[in-house]
């Protein structure tokens, strides 16, 4: 068990350093430090902070690509907290890539949104 929860964490980060929003800020980050309109170590922090970011909200789809979930389901499998993980599902939601599809014992239900 512990193996596979590993190869899901190494699967995510994998996923996460394709993300659109990493690529930018790498793409662009050297140029606004040139330009003065942010320090080196802002970039660094902000790159930090995107990388943690987007491995979670991958470790998260992860977590649901088999079937809908509620947030409880999900923070036990992903072993993150609740309200983290809410707030990354409402980002997620945000990008339509995850949807609500229903609600158990007075939680709501997340799936992958089909596009």
């Amino acid at each position: 068990m512990k193996e596979t929860a590993n190869l899901d964490k190494l699967e995510a980060a994998a996923a996460a350093f394709g993300d659109e929003r990493l690529r930018w800020l790498v793409g662009k980050g050297d140029i606004l430090v040139q330009r003065g309109e942010l320090t080196q170590e802002r970039l660094k922090q902000l790159m930090e902070q995107t990388v943690r970011e987007e491995i979670d909200r991958n470790h998260i789809m992860r977590e649901i690509r088999d079937g809908p979930a509620t947030i409880t389901e999900i923070a036990k499998g992903a072993n993150m907290e609740k309200d983290y993980i809410l707030e990354n599902l409402l980002a997620l939601m945000k990008w339509n890539l995850v949807e609500i599809v229903g609600e158990e014992n007075r939680e709501y239900i997340y799936a992958r949104k089909e596009i």
